[in-house]
């Protein structure tokens, strides 16, 4: 697919991002910020437990160190830099958004036990104070699965690629590491991020991100 049109290019992904985020807005606006994350803490299960802990570090972390071997193991020097460089900015701008703004902002689990409010937590769960906008898992799932779609011309690949992000911002709420809001920022942040290098590669190298690392049949 020769489209320098990213939104033409992986429009699956932002289908499945705006829906996302409308009805993440829809749902703060309908219950507010703190009774919708007690609302999904009441649902819950020991395999559930386990499984987004494991879940919430693999996606993120794990995925992206893999998906960094597959790129080089292809040798697709351009494609690494690429998602080298939108990692730096987006986890920089990350970084510098929670501590000059948000340093006094408390991620749920303290939040509620500072408020004397019963949460559900996964055994052996620790209360996490400051930093909790926006959500640098969410980000980080937002780069990791825009940059899959952008290695596939298959639309249903890129429709399935787009459920991990939301998997990751899900397992971050379910874990009480973040409120709704703050899975919203992060994907906000990752998204405008990688569209922003896209278009100043794309730009800077007529060949860049034209040809997907995974050949596709034609």
């Amino acid at each position: 697919m020769q489209n320098k049109d990213i939104i033409q290019r992986i429009w699956p992904f932002f289908l499945f991002f705006f829906i996302f985020i409308f009805l993440g807005l829809a749902l703060i606006q309908y219950f507010g910020r703190n009774q919708l994350h007690l609302a999904i803490n009441q649902y819950h299960h020991p395999i559930a437990d386990q499984f987004f802990k494991f879940y919430t570090e693999f996606g993120t972390t794990g995925m992206f160190i893999l998906l960094i071997f597959y790129i080089v193991w292809k040798k697709n020097w351009i494609t690494l830099g690429y998602i080298a460089i939108t990692e730096i900015i987006a986890g920089l701008s990350n970084v510098f958004v929670k501590k000059a703004f948000f340093k006094h902002v408390h991620r749920p689990s303290y939040y509620f036990y500072q408020n004397n409010i019963e949460l559900y937590l996964p055994a052996d769960a620790q209360l996490q104070i400051p930093y909790t906008f926006p959500s640098g898992h969410t980000l980080l799932a937002i780069i990791i699965t825009m940059t899959l779609c952008t290695m596939t011309n298959n639309r249903l690949l890129q429709g399935i690629f787009s459920l991990h992000f939301i998997g990751i911002a899900y397992s971050r709420m379910y874990l009480s590491k973040h409120f709704m809001i703050d899975t919203l920022g992060g994907a906000v942040l990752g998204m405008f991020t990688f569209i922003l290098v896209f278009y100043l590669l794309n730009n800077s190298n007529k060949k860049f991100l034209h040809h997907p690392i995974i050949k596709q049949n034609k």
